[in-house]
Parts: structure tokens; sequence; C-alpha cells
């Protein structure tokens, strides 16, 4: 497995023109005080860095040639997973420098909600992770990015179709969240 995580490192090294993106954006979404943004966005992304090493993977069909190699499906999903934690970990850890870097800047600014939006931007990341690796995998490029859409537009409908049938709830829900904002 240390073999597979160096390959998918090293292809994220190709990556080099976009990974000062990120961190630029993540300095101004922070800098314009917008928290519930920056974090989200940086789960986001390192859920598409991980899966997008699955795309080098399927390049020229170089899979095939992967898995003469002395391991399993099973180490080479768990591989995934590995490398999805440890950019989600590395990026979150970003956001969390670049909003202690605000507060030490400007104190007293920022909306208070830094642990609940690094939560919710974790479980975020982690149900993306969850659900993009073992539907990539199953179905590969195109139909899995279409399964991957019609899963998020589901779970969509489903919360708005439970706020529309139960509006004492979602209004109860809602309130924790803006209360604290």
């Amino acid at each position: 497995m240390k073999g597979l995580l160096i390959k998918d490192l090293c292809l994220l090294r190709n990556q080099k023109k976009l990974l000062p993106v990120f961190l630029i954006l993540a300095v101004w979404f922070t800098v314009i005080n917008n928290d519930g943004f920056a974090f989200p966005f940086m789960a986001m992304m390192a859920s598409v860095l991980t899966v997008s090493t699955l795309s080098y993977d399927e390049v020229d069909k170089s899979q095939t040639h992967l898995f003469t190699l002395p391991f399993d499906r099973r180490t080479y999903v768990t591989e995934k997973f590995l490398l999805g934690s440890i950019l989600l970990f590395l990026f979150q850890a970003l956001g969390c420098l670049c909003v202690l870097a605000r507060g030490v800047v400007s104190p007293g600014q920022g909306n208070g909600s830094f642990g609940l939006f690094l939560f919710f931007a974790e479980c975020a990341g982690i149900v993306m992770l969850s659900v993009m690796i073992p539907v990539r995998i199953r179905f590969g490029g195109d139909q899995g990015r279409i399964i991957f859409y019609g899963v998020f537009a589901l779970a969509a409908l489903l919360c708005l179709g439970l706020k529309w049938l139960i509006p004492e709830i979602a209004e109860k829900i809602g309130g924790i969240f803006t209360s604290g904002a």
C-alpha cells in the first residue's frame, strides 16, 4: 500500500499548477470572512483531487498493468480512502491556518462558528469520498459521473421533500444553524 500511496502522491505532483490556486482561494475566502464557504470548498477540492488519481490510473489502460502487481482491489480501494483522508486533513489544516492567521492579523473579525464549519466540512468531505470512490471504481468515468450526480440530486430532493413535509422540524434545524451565525 505504501507504493500505491507514493504513486498517487507523484501523480498529484503533476498538478503543481493547481495546488497554488487552491492556496490562493483558501486565503481569499478567509480574508473576506467566508469560512462557511472556505472549509467545504477545501473538502470538495481534496475529494476531487483524490478521484482525479483514479482518472490517471485509467489513462492508457494502465489499470490493467496496475492490477498485475501483487495487491488486490481491496488494497487499492483502501489506499484511495487513505489518500483521500490525508488530503482532506491537509486541506482542512490549511484552511485552519488561514483562519488563524486572519485572527492574528485582524482580531475580532470572524463569525465564531469556526468549529462548526470545520466539523460539517469534514463530514461533507467524508461523505463525498464515500460516494465518489466506490461509484467511480465500479462504473468508470462517464457512467460514474452520472450516477454521482444522481445520488446527490436524490439526496437534495429528499432534503427538500422533508422540509416541505415537515416544516416545523425544518425551522428548528434551520434555527440551530442560523442562531450561531
